[in-house]
Protein backbone atom coordinates (compact mmCIF):
# COMPACT_ATOMS: atom_id res chain seq x y z
CA UNK A 1 0.00 0.00 0.00
CA UNK A 2 1.47 3.19 -0.88
CA UNK A 3 0.60 6.80 1.23
CA UNK A 4 0.37 9.40 -1.07
CA UNK A 5 2.26 12.97 -0.05
CA UNK A 6 -1.12 14.37 1.84
CA UNK A 7 -1.45 11.11 3.38
CA UNK A 8 1.62 11.70 4.80
CA UNK A 9 1.28 14.74 6.03
CA UNK A 10 -2.00 13.98 7.98
CA UNK A 11 -0.21 11.59 9.44
CA UNK A 12 3.04 13.52 10.47
CA UNK A 13 0.24 16.32 11.68
CA UNK A 14 -1.57 13.29 13.75
CA UNK A 15 1.91 12.42 15.34
CA UNK A 16 2.96 15.60 16.14
CA UNK A 17 0.03 16.42 17.86
CA UNK A 18 0.18 12.93 20.00
CA UNK A 19 3.28 13.95 21.09
CA UNK A 20 2.49 17.27 21.85
CA UNK A 21 -0.35 16.29 23.60
CA UNK A 22 1.77 13.61 25.63
CA UNK A 23 4.36 15.99 26.92
CA UNK A 24 1.80 18.73 27.87
CA UNK A 25 0.22 15.99 30.13
CA UNK A 26 3.86 14.96 31.45
CA UNK A 27 4.46 18.50 32.49
CA UNK A 28 1.38 19.34 33.98
CA UNK A 29 2.03 15.66 36.05
CA UNK A 30 5.35 16.81 36.73
CA UNK A 31 4.49 20.41 37.86
CA UNK A 32 1.20 18.67 40.28
CA UNK A 33 3.78 16.90 41.76
CA UNK A 34 6.56 19.67 42.72
CA UNK A 35 3.49 21.25 44.21
CA UNK A 36 2.70 18.51 46.48
CA UNK A 37 6.41 18.04 47.82
CA UNK A 38 6.54 21.64 48.40
CA UNK A 39 3.66 21.43 50.25
CA UNK A 40 4.39 18.10 52.33
CA UNK A 41 7.70 20.28 53.49
CA UNK A 42 6.11 23.47 54.44
CA UNK A 43 3.80 21.25 56.50
CA UNK A 44 6.79 19.09 58.18
CA UNK A 45 8.66 22.40 58.63
CA UNK A 46 5.94 23.19 61.24
CA UNK A 47 5.27 20.27 62.64
CA UNK A 48 6.47 20.83 66.44
CA UNK A 49 6.62 23.85 68.49
CA UNK A 50 10.01 24.07 69.09
CA UNK A 51 13.30 23.44 66.75
CA UNK A 52 15.99 20.40 67.73
CA UNK A 53 17.86 23.31 69.70
CA UNK A 54 15.08 24.22 71.93
CA UNK A 55 13.88 27.55 70.46
CA UNK A 56 10.44 28.24 68.80
CA UNK A 57 9.50 27.39 65.76
CA UNK A 58 7.40 29.56 64.24
CA UNK A 59 6.81 28.10 61.05
CA UNK A 60 4.49 25.66 63.57
CA UNK A 61 2.26 28.72 64.15
CA UNK A 62 2.26 29.82 60.71
CA UNK A 63 0.95 26.45 59.70
CA UNK A 64 -1.59 25.98 63.08
CA UNK A 65 -3.21 29.11 61.39
CA UNK A 66 -3.54 28.42 57.46
CA UNK A 67 -7.18 27.86 57.87
CA UNK A 68 -7.34 31.99 59.15
CA UNK A 69 -4.79 33.04 56.82
CA UNK A 70 -6.86 31.61 53.98
CA UNK A 71 -10.06 32.94 55.17
CA UNK A 72 -8.86 36.32 56.05
CA UNK A 73 -7.17 37.15 52.29
CA UNK A 74 -6.37 35.65 48.93
CA UNK A 75 -2.76 34.37 49.84
CA UNK A 76 -2.42 31.21 47.38
CA UNK A 77 1.22 30.07 48.05
CA UNK A 78 2.89 31.05 51.11
CA UNK A 79 6.36 29.75 50.56
CA UNK A 80 6.83 31.82 47.85
CA UNK A 81 10.11 33.25 48.50
CA UNK A 82 8.97 33.72 52.49
CA UNK A 83 10.95 34.48 55.19
CA UNK A 84 10.70 35.35 58.96
CA UNK A 85 11.84 38.43 60.91
CA UNK A 86 11.66 38.33 64.51
CA UNK A 87 10.69 41.61 66.13
CA UNK A 88 9.52 43.36 69.10
CA UNK A 89 6.12 41.95 69.36
CA UNK A 90 6.36 39.15 67.58
CA UNK A 91 7.35 38.12 64.18
CA UNK A 92 6.65 38.92 60.45
CA UNK A 93 6.45 36.12 57.92
CA UNK A 94 7.26 37.96 54.48
CA UNK A 95 6.87 36.84 51.01
CA UNK A 96 6.70 38.59 47.24
CA UNK A 97 2.88 38.67 47.34
CA UNK A 98 1.97 38.95 50.98
CA UNK A 99 2.63 39.79 54.93
CA UNK A 100 1.55 38.18 57.55
CA UNK A 101 2.16 39.39 60.92
CA UNK A 102 1.94 37.42 64.15
CA UNK A 103 1.85 39.25 68.05
CA UNK A 104 3.23 37.44 70.79
CA UNK A 105 0.50 36.44 73.52
CA UNK A 106 1.83 37.02 76.96
CA UNK A 107 1.59 33.89 79.17
CA UNK A 108 3.63 32.73 82.27
CA UNK A 109 6.80 32.17 82.23
CA UNK A 110 6.11 28.27 82.74
CA UNK A 111 4.50 27.41 79.73
CA UNK A 112 5.53 27.68 76.03
CA UNK A 113 5.63 30.60 73.88
CA UNK A 114 2.67 31.43 72.02
CA UNK A 115 1.86 33.94 69.72
CA UNK A 116 -1.51 34.84 67.86
CA UNK A 117 -2.46 35.95 63.90
CA UNK A 118 -2.96 39.85 64.07
CA UNK A 119 -2.70 40.70 60.24
CA UNK A 120 -2.44 39.42 56.94
CA UNK A 121 -1.52 41.81 53.93
CA UNK A 122 -1.71 40.90 50.20
CA UNK A 123 0.16 42.95 48.15
CA UNK A 124 -2.23 44.50 45.34
CA UNK A 125 -1.70 43.94 41.51
CA UNK A 126 -3.24 46.34 39.30
CA UNK A 127 -5.46 44.20 37.86
CA UNK A 128 -6.58 43.21 41.59
CA UNK A 129 -7.90 46.97 41.83
CA UNK A 130 -11.42 47.19 41.07
CA UNK A 131 -12.59 50.22 39.79
CA UNK A 132 -14.42 52.66 42.05
CA UNK A 133 -18.15 52.99 41.78
CA UNK A 134 -19.69 56.50 42.30
CA UNK A 135 -23.09 57.31 43.16
CA UNK A 136 -25.06 60.21 42.44
CA UNK A 137 -23.65 62.25 45.28
CA UNK A 138 -19.91 62.18 43.64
Amino acid sequence: MVISAPGKMFLVTCLLFAICVALFFTLVTLKKNERLLQWENFMRRGQSRLTETGGTNHWYFVVRDLDKIKAISEVRNIERSSRLEKTATGFVVQGVDYEIVFDRLSLPPSEPEDFALSLVKRRLYRWDAKPRSYDDKG
